[in-house]
């Protein structure tokens, strides 16, 4: 309600709005004339046989007067409206995407690696125009560690560029970041980065985090994670968080059933330059495949839901937009016309109809 009447103070402009100076006048007319309706109903003698003692008398014209007064102010302002027709609009939303780059999501077991079937549906949120301007968005990769790549803005060419560098890394020696999929860091990651810039935009030091209903958090994952008892400690910690600031998590689960050999990553680099044998026998034996069934339980417990992307030739891009357009606000707004329409006359018929009515029932 308060949008519509924000909009409609936007569509009406005044040619002479010196004239609306009356409307204060006549409305301390108006309080004069119930502060005596008051004063008459208080001191009225006490009701006989055969008196007639109706509620308001001949004062309603003086309250009709009053009211034609304010209009004819109006009118003599010279309203015009300046809008030919309304809407709807959707609201802006906030995306935070957070990818999974660990190393099983680097198999091919669809045909492109995992990981790139992820970039792939992460850019369809601007290949598809999920995302319209207005929109913010924000970037975080995850494997042992989570990294922030770009903080929430609507610089979508940033976020472009970011996603388009997410790759395996060129050697796989000297870095543990890849070897895990650790989503409890992630998840803390991504709700403490927020609150961060949210008080940081907000400029106030007592800041606290209130729930949204504007903000989503996409995952894109293999749902092949490994948590122990702490961490999924720390999880339901993290969820909870989700929770409370309304960040539901929407998953788009990339991979196939049966799974791969985790070691059929290696083939793409080479043994003894890129990687050592211990690493090879490391990962002797490790099968990975889809779980979407862990993903299943953020979306009990954040409110979302989950897509299983287990075919290259599927995409998201249906379910990412009625995911985001989801949580878009419904806001009415006016459209312009070319021409100004003039409706002071129809003001001043609304002033004579007051006018009758008064002279009618005095």
């Amino acid at each position: 309600m308060n949008e519509f009447q924000a909009a409609l103070r936007e569509s009406v402009e005044f040619q002479s709005p010196e004239y609306l100076a009356i409307i204060p006048v006549a409305g301390l007319v108006l309080l004069f004339g119930l502060l005596v309706f008051a004063l008459r109903t208080g001191l009225r003698p006490v009701k006989t046989h055969g008196s007639s003692y109706p509620l308001f008398g001949h004062i309603k014209f003086w309250f009709f007067a009053t009211i034609t007064l304010a209009v004819l102010a109006v009118a003599a302002a010279r309203p015009f409206w300046v809008y030919g027709g309304a809407s709807f609009k959707r609201g802006d939303v906030d995306v935070a995407v957070a990818i999974d780059a660990s190393a099983s999501m680097w198999v091919r077991d669809l045909g492109p690696s995992r990981l790139d079937l992820a970039v792939r549906e992460a850019l369809t949120l601007y290949t598809q125009e999920i995302l319209t301007p207005g929109d913010r968005v924000a970037l975080f990769v995850f494997g042992t560690t989570a990294l922030r790549q770009v903080h929430m803005s609507a610089n979508a060419e940033r976020f472009i560029e970011q996603v388009g560098q997410i790759g395996p890394p060129e050697q796989l020696s000297g870095d543990a970041f890849p070897w895990d999929s650790d989503v409890t860091t992630a998840f803390e990651h991504v709700f403490q980065s927020l609150d961060n810039q949210d008080r940081f935009e907000s400029g106030d030091e007592d800041w606290q985090p209130e729930e949204r209903s504007d903000r989503v958090v996409l995952l894109f994952t293999d749902g092949d994670f490994a948590s122990d008892n702490e961490q999924l400690s720390r999880l339901d910690q993290a969820l909870a968080e989700f929770r409370r600031r309304g960040l539901a998590v929407y998953s788009v689960v990339i991979g196939s059933r049966t799974g791969v050999n985790l070691n059929t990553v290696l083939l793409e680099y080479v043994r003894g330059v890129d990687y050592d044998a211990t690493l090879e026998a490391d990962l002797e034996g490790i099968r990975t495949r889809v779980n979407p069934d862990i993903v299943a339980t953020f979306d009990q417990r954040a409110g979302g839901r989950s897509f299983v992307l287990d075919s290259a030739g599927l995409s998201a891009a249906t379910f990412l937009r009625n995911i985001v357009d989801g949580h878009r606000s419904i806001t009415f707004q006016l459209i312009p016309a070319e021409d100004k329409q003039e409706v002071w006359q129809w003001v001043v018929i609304l002033a004579v109809a007051f006018l009758v009515i008064a002279m009618l029932f005095y």
